[in-house]
């Protein structure tokens, strides 16, 4: 190859052109596998978000049936009782039709056992929906009276005690961890008496 007197070589020789490729390569590779990784990162962190915000919209629904709350008559059908695996009563807030009335429904938390999860489902049957799922079989339901005091069963097995409890804790167990939410009735703890609860049978 030729050179100039003044600026030297006037080419790049074939090894100068096969180090700029390989650094050109390298430089690529490195950004590409950055990107690669960036783009990962996003994917899990967007999974873990929607995950969390559906875990945030599925307490809300428990929350929103249990502030809803309603007591039935002694003689009626429908009155709340609870034990560690599930309650059942009337609710303004159910999921389904009839938002806003008094519509009798059952939240039963049951383990999966195939899978190894506690399941809280709305619902006696096996499709019910589910509202929350976590892993292992750690789970159970108490309810609080209002001296703050938790209880297994509602009502408790002595005493006199309300129609509905103060709270509802929901326990379980995530990331090696507890956890603990907790819901609380809006509404009265005792129906409004009626004319024949105040006044007896008239004959």
């Amino acid at each position: 190859m030729e050179s100039d007197p003044i600026l030297g070589e006037s080419g790049f020789t074939l090894m100068e052109m096969l180090v700029v490729l390989l650094i050109v390569g390298m430089a690529g590779s490195l950004l590409f596998n950055g990107a690669a990784q960036v783009m990962n990162m996003q994917a899990r962190f967007d999974s873990q978000l929607a995950n969390l915000r559906g875990d945030v919209l599925r307490a809300d629904w428990l929350r929103q049936t249990v502030q809803g709350l309603q007591p039935d008559y002694a003689d009626g059908k429908q009155v709340f009782k609870g034990t560690a695996r599930g309650f059942s009563g009337l609710t303004t807030n159910p999921l389904s039709a009839g938002y806003g009335g008094p519509a009798a429904f059952a939240l039963v938390l049951q383990h999966d056992a195939a899978r190894n999860e506690m399941v809280l489902r709305y619902g006696a049957e096996n499709d019910s929906p589910e509202i929350l799922r976590w892993a292992g079989d750690q789970g159970r339901l108490q309810y609080v009276d209002n001296k703050r005091e938790p209880h297994e069963d509602w009502p408790p097995r002595m005493g006199l005690w309300p129609q509905l409890p103060a709270a509802i804790y929901l326990e379980g167990w995530r990331d090696g961890a507890p956890w603990l939410m907790v819901a609380t009735p809006y509404g009265p703890t005792w129906p409004v008496p009626r004319p024949v609860d105040v006044m007896g049978v008239m004959r």
